[in-house]
């Protein structure tokens, strides 16, 4: 697979732990978003769950990896009250006009992933190869390592379908459909057709 970059936002590290395995078996290199306010105890969690609430971005610590350095960005965080995580609604909104294509994923307690990745979807101004979600619980069991895999098979198939990087111009997609199937733990995973 083409180097490939994962951003993602963890305050438990849970999702964290789901970066960590993606780029286990997509060879990626991570980055993990620093909210320049940590997000920790009440008042943390007050705060981070009215700027999820709102829209409001968080601002991050300096990064590391710059995004256009990367044909392809995945791109996870937590769902917060059926919101994205702010510290990745900030790095979206930061780095989108380097983004070529995306995917992502993100870690819930119960539902509002697929909303999630609508709203993050829209945010980046792309339509990402594929999408996963996964519940804590199962994140917390290990019983997220097929749905991780299926996830990397579905965005490596995907960019071969596309021709990789070098298949489209940099910034230009093709029109994706995005038909979700289940899969095992309780996790969803979507890949376009071609």
């Amino acid at each position: 697979m083409d180097p490939c970059l994962i951003v993602y936002y963890s305050r438990s590290g849970v999702t964290a732990t789901v970066a960590r395995a993606i780029a286990e078996v997509c060879g990626a290199e991570l980055e993990a978003l620093r909210a320049v306010q940590p997000i920790t105890g009440v008042p943390g969690y007050l705060r981070a769950a009215w700027q999820a609430l709102s829209g409001q971005p968080a601002p991050i610590a300096p990064l590391r990896h710059s995004a256009d350095a990367y044909p392809l960005l995945l791109l996870g965080t937590p769902v917060w009250a059926g919101h994205m995580s702010s510290p990745i609604r900030q790095y979206i909104l930061q780095q989108r006009p380097y983004f070529r294509d995306v995917a992502l994923f993100c870690t819930m307690g119960g539902s509002g992933g697929a909303s999630v990745m609508q709203a993050m979807a829209g945010l980046c101004q792309r339509e990402p190869l594929a999408t996963l979600c996964l519940r804590e619980q199962d994140v917390r069991a290990g019983r997220h390592v097929d749905a991780v895999r299926d996830f990397a098979a579905s965005l490596a198939l995907r960019r071969l379908q596309r021709g990789g990087a070098d298949g489209q111009a940099a910034g230009q997609q093709a029109p994706l459909q995005t038909p979700a199937s289940s899969a095992p733990g309780g996790s969803a995973v979507s890949g376009s057709a071609p």
